[in-house]
């Protein structure tokens, strides 16, 4: 039948369903795509969204009405650039903290309560840290303070980590030649488990061993802490409807951060002038993470301008205000109304949100 149907319609015919065809796609592609081709293309190809529906909240020709828009990807990865700055540096302290310990004599079972010094504190002050931003009242905002004042925590770790002995020294540590120390040339590569623990194998370095366990505890405490206020701060300069693309971001930059950290150290920069320069394998990475994380957390925080915390209060006190008139006016509309129940007529009084007062006329 469909032959016999085809040799009728023939060659023309089939070319006039065709394109039939092609008008209802496009008109069903122009129904789904409103804007047009070109914002289509933008958001297909470079992460650019539109969205027709306006936002609850906008201070019109003021620094916030940026917030209240979609973002681009690229804007989404600049907010979350502090994660990537983040997890460069847990890189670093994961790779070269342990064998730093190890070869200025402290000993293996004294190591891992080092690490575990840093939950401990945590455990106490992540809640608190917390709280202080929810309520903090700063012009900055409420989370990019405290992403700078534990960045800063994070950078004297960074500092203080393969620093240690150096300044040990220079506060007075003195004895025999560390016999865990190696060559400039090998770096962190040789073990410093052939000298026995404490300071029968080596030198002693009281101030040494302090800044070091000083640096790791800063270090990792405050890369932890930073994770919150970051992660918040994306979630308060962005729509809801980017929220869920902006998390996925932030959990892709926070990957690459690692892969990178951790590939960093695996160039033997003893053999570059950078390793030379900044005096052997474990300080030139130290220092080119410190570099990166400076870079990406100043990105993140000069991002989007925040809504300080007593203009937001405002405004929900304007909305509540408003809302309020509404029910009221509501409610002064309905107050003469006579409602007619089982023969009997009732007068609406209610007002607001108060319980609802019946008066009842039973002389009608």
């Amino acid at each position: 039948m469909s032959d016999k149907l085809n040799e009728y319609v023939g060659v023309v015919g089939r070319l006039h369903g065709a394109r039939d065809r092609c008008r209802e796609r496009w008109a069903a592609w122009r129904d789904r795509h409103p804007a047009g081709v070109k914002d289509a293309v933008k958001e297909s190809l470079f992460g650019i969204p539109n969205s027709d529906k306006p936002p609850e909240m906008v201070w019109q020709d003021s620094e916030f009405s940026d917030i209240y828009r979609r973002k681009s990807r690229m804007e989404l990865m600049r907010i979350s650039a502090a994660v990537m700055g983040i997890e460069f540096s847990y890189a670093g302290e994961t790779a070269f903290v342990s064998p730093t310990l190890l070869q200025i004599g402290v000993p293996h079972h004294q190591m891992t309560l080092v690490w575990a010094l840093s939950p401990l504190v945590g455990f106490f002050m992540t809640p608190l840290l917390g709280s202080l931003s929810d309520r903090c009242h700063s012009r900055f905002g409420r989370r990019r303070p405290f992403i700078v004042l534990l960045s800063m925590g994070v950078l004297l770790g960074l500092i203080l980590v393969p620093n240690g002995e150096s300044l040990g020294y220079a506060m007075g540590d003195a004895g025999a030649p560390n016999r865990t120390a190696v060559p400039s040339a090998l770096g962190p590569r040789s073990s410093a488990l052939d000298a026995p623990d404490g300071p029968a194998g080596g030198a002693h370095h009281p101030w040494g061993v302090l800044f070091t366990v000083l640096g790791t505890v800063f270090l990792d405490f405050d890369a932890d802490a930073c994770q919150s206020p970051a992660r918040a701060y994306l979630l308060d300069v962005t729509v809801p409807e980017d929220h869920a693309k902006g998390l996925s971001t932030f959990t892709v930059m926070a990957g690459l951060g690692g892969f990178m950290g951790y590939a960093l150290g695996g160039i033997n920069w003893d053999e570059t002038r950078l390793g030379d320069f900044f005096g052997g394998h474990v300080r030139a990475v130290f220092s080119l993470i410190t570099v990166i994380f400076v870079a990406c957390v100043s990105a993140t925080v000069t991002s989007f301008t925040e809504v300080p915390l007593p203009q937001l209060q405002g405004q929900e006190q304007f909305r509540k205000l408003a809302e309020e008139e509404r029910n009221q006016e509501t409610s002064f509309d309905c107050a003469d109304e006579v409602v007619e129940k089982n023969g009997i007529k009732r007068e609406n009084t209610t007002y607001g949100s108060l319980n609802p007062t019946e008066v009842w006329d039973i002389n009608d």
